[in-house]
């Protein structure tokens, strides 16, 4: 009974955790990351420069991140182990690609430019076949022709109705991040711009764009128009996407 009457009790316990430090934080960022959970891991490295922007380690190990996801993009393994994946022919992916999305390429061997189009296609497609194809060429660092593919699809959803939808917007804002990929920000600025003054568009429709129009600013050196932009997504939501990060190193 002597923990209900206080009696031999331990001033200095305290059943608080104790907080972690920013190497225990990069320590467990190292394991999730092992674990190949990417985005825990960048939540935590995240937090950690917010609070130690200079903390070297957790630099380090958020740059092999993004490292990793871009290998794991170009679908190369960073695995030690030769045989966790088996690394396909990047010409036979692209001669299947094209067969299965009846495109064409229009280049030669390890010649692709993100900042030119590489593929063409004749069939007419619909606007959510031309989004769905802009995806692929996105994320296969194919931006000239994500943007052909956006412009056209976004075209053919303006003649049909003058509002833009759910689709509409996801279409607007991989195109501007398209132009952001390029390091073509005044474009991107530009295009998003009379979009973003659509009043029939609502305020929580308009985050991703609030974002990229952000990203824009910042790349072409405007701190204080990317933190008013930045600004409007963390009214919405304060965990989209590294906005919190971002509004705190500007």
């Amino acid at each position: 009974m002597a923990e209900n009457t206080g009696e031999n009790s331990d001033p200095a316990f305290d059943i608080q955790v104790p907080k972690a430090s920013p190497r225990e934080e990069v320590e467990s960022a190292k394991i999730l990351f092992q674990e190949g959970l990417l985005e825990e891991a960048k939540r935590i490295l995240h937090r950690v420069l917010i609070s130690h922007p200079s903390f070297g380690r957790a630099k380090r190990l958020l740059q092999e991140i993004r490292n990793s996801e871009l290998d794991l993009l170009l679908n190369r393994s960073t695995s030690s182990s030769p045989d966790r994946f088996r690394i396909e022919d990047p010409e036979a992916i692209l001669r299947k690609l094209g067969s299965d999305l009846g495109i064409l390429v229009d280049r030669e061997a390890g010649s692709i430019d993100p900042k030119r189009e590489n593929w063409s296609h004749s069939p007419p497609l619909q606007p959510r076949e031309r989004f769905d194809l802009a995806v692929a060429f996105f994320e296969m660092d194919c931006f000239r022709d994500a943007v052909r593919e956006l412009e056209e699809a976004l075209r053919q959803v303006r003649l049909e109705n003058s509002i833009l939808d759910e689709l509409g917007i996801s279409m607007v804002a991989l195109q501007a991040e398209s132009l952001i990929c390029m390091e073509e920000a005044f474009e991107a600025k530009m295009f998003l711009a009379p979009i973003l003054n659509e009043s029939e568009i609502s305020h929580e429709l308009k985050l991703p764009l609030y974002y990229l129009a952000a990203r824009s600013e910042e790349m072409l050196g405007a701190r204080i128009e990317a933190k008013a932009w930045l600004e409007k997504v963390m009214e919405i939501d304060p965990l989209f996407r590294d906005a919190n990060f971002r509004i705190r190193l500007l």
